[in-house]
């Protein structure tokens, strides 16, 4: 364990934090319970635990579509890259088509939260 993400959980503990039992799924960093939300200091995210049946708690959509728009932000982000670069016609039309594409899904995210 990095001697920052040490520091991390000592900070958390400090502000009044409760070490739980149960390690992250990402990284097995011992989670933390802030504020009654469940985080991974090392992986600084917060951490939904599920138990099988149960459906799942309404904050794992909100944070779902969140993460899915940040990857389509990165996306972007190359497909620009894409278009800056792009000689042939054919290829700034595929990565124009990929970029409305990208930008109709991030429209629908925004609808829906």
């Amino acid at each position: 364990m990095a001697s920052e993400d040490l520091q991390k959980m000592v900070d958390m503990l400090r502000r009044g934090a409760t070490l739980l039992s149960k390690a992250c799924p990402a990284c097995s960093s011992p989670l933390f319970k802030v504020d009654g939300k469940i985080w991974c200091p090392t992986c600084e995210k917060q951490v939904i635990v599920m138990r099988e049946g149960e459906p799942p708690p309404p904050e794992l959509s909100s944070l779902l579509l969140s993460s899915l728009a940040n990857a389509i932000y990165d996306k972007l982000r190359e497909v620009e890259a894409r278009i800056r670069k792009a000689r042939e016609t054919d290829d700034l039309q595929e990565s124009l088509r990929l970029a409305v594409g990208l930008l109709e899904v991030l429209e629908r995210i925004k609808r829906l939260t």
